[in-house]
């Protein structure tokens, strides 16, 4: 009799756009380009959030946070996928014409919904999201 193989659960996926409320990890700073500089190792939220209390206009559009994916709770959810990281990377790839050549540092890459779902051409696109919670 042979015995089963036991194989790790996959990650649980994170949403690399997540709203402060929501967000578990700090993923990085926006810079005065509209980049974001990616925070390695992973820090919790809880960081950025007492770093910005008491400053004017919402946190995320100083820093990019992470939190686990809702699946069907988020509006972008398409029934088996992340849309938004669909038309993002879709849309980067449109206005660019080209994918940059190094992938970022990023401290949720292993379990990243858009990187599971799009691959390497998520992570250059990403990195340009600046999330609005208006």
């Amino acid at each position: 009799m042979t015995q089963p193989v036991h194989r790790p659960d996959p990650p649980e996926r994170m949403c690399p756009s997540t709203p402060a409320a929501n967000a578990t990890v700090f993923l990085g700073m926006i810079t005065p380009a509209g980049r974001v500089a990616y925070v390695t190792p992973q820090l919790p939220a809880e960081v950025a959030l007492a770093a910005s209390a008491g400053a004017d206009g919402p946190v995320e559009s100083r820093y990019r946070f992470a939190g686990p994916c809702v699946t069907s709770s988020c509006g972008f959810w398409t029934g088996d996928h992340c849309g938004l990281g669909e038309r993002l990377v879709a849309s980067y790839q449109e206005t660019t014409g080209s994918a940059e050549a190094e992938l970022p540092r990023c401290a949720i890459r292993r379990s990243c919904r858009w990187y599971a779902e799009q691959g390497p051409s998520a992570c250059v696109a990403c990195s340009h999201v600046v999330t609005d919670a208006r």
